[in-house]
């Protein structure tokens, strides 16, 4: 009889104690929660500019081709670097020759009647003051097309910064809306997550053709905005 009543002690306190384990481990109800989207953005002038230049060439041989292009590439070059300010670069962005071909008639293959020299340059504007005598300097002197110009910002990073501010801003007003619908107020923030988008504009007239060209188009810069999507969840309580 000791015998047994010592394991039926031994299998009440085991019981006992993995009662105590079970209220230990038992979790806390999760204090509930609201998850919201918002869309922020703060607009701004741009204070830079990109303009990518062209300056094209044909000739009957490889060389030829080559050979003008790169006198006038010289000509543009010569023109452009005094039209510059101190901030202001100017890169080779690519050189391409390549044969110009066509059908000597219906009944023939296409064959080689000419190459082509491209010579692509870059231009970035820090001062806009600039921007206009860039385009009248590069229009008469040489290049055969202008792209652009490419609006840039030169504080863009704490640009995107406001715009996320503006969103999260305008999520926590819609959370505490749906909060106090609720009964509820917030308590804190659980989870962010955002994403900043900025497409840079291009001027009306993204390509200028030199040759049509008598002088460079007025330009107007006006505000862009850059936009911020904020998704949030926050902690309520009563």
């Amino acid at each position: 009889m000791q015998r047994l009543s010592g394991i039926h002690l031994a299998v009440a306190v085991l019981l006992v104690l993995g009662g105590i384990s079970v209220a230990h481990s038992a979790k806390a109800p999760s204090p509930p929660t609201v998850s919201v989207e918002a869309d922020g953005k703060v607009s701004a002038k741009p204070d830079m500019a990109t303009l990518t230049l062209e300056v094209e060439t044909q000739a009957a041989s490889a060389a030829a081709a080559s050979k003008d292009n790169t006198g006038r590439t010289q000509t543009l070059l010569a023109a452009l670097k005094p039209a510059l300010g101190p901030e202001d670069q100017l890169r080779t962005l690519s050189f391409r020759l390549q044969p110009l071909r066509a059908p000597k008639d219906k009944t023939h293959p296409l064959e080689i009647k000419g190459y082509q020299a491209v010579h692509r340059l870059e231009v970035k504007i820090k001062d806009l003051e600039h921007l206009g005598r860039v385009l009248d300097t590069a229009l008469t002197k040489g290049a055969s097309q202008i792209n652009g110009p490419y609006w840039g910002h030169s504080h863009l990073e704490e640009l995107q910064r406001q715009a996320a501010v503006d969103a999260l801003g305008r999520a926590r007003r819609l959370a505490e809306a749906l909060a106090q619908a609720s009964g509820l107020k917030i308590q804190g923030v659980e989870k962010i997550s955002t994403g900043v988008r900025y497409l840079p504009a291009r001027a009306g007239g993204e390509v200028y053709m030199a040759a049509r060209a008598a002088a460079a188009p007025p330009i107007e810069v006006g505000e862009e905005d850059i936009r911020a999507h904020v998704q949030a969840v926050f902690r309520l309580a009563p």
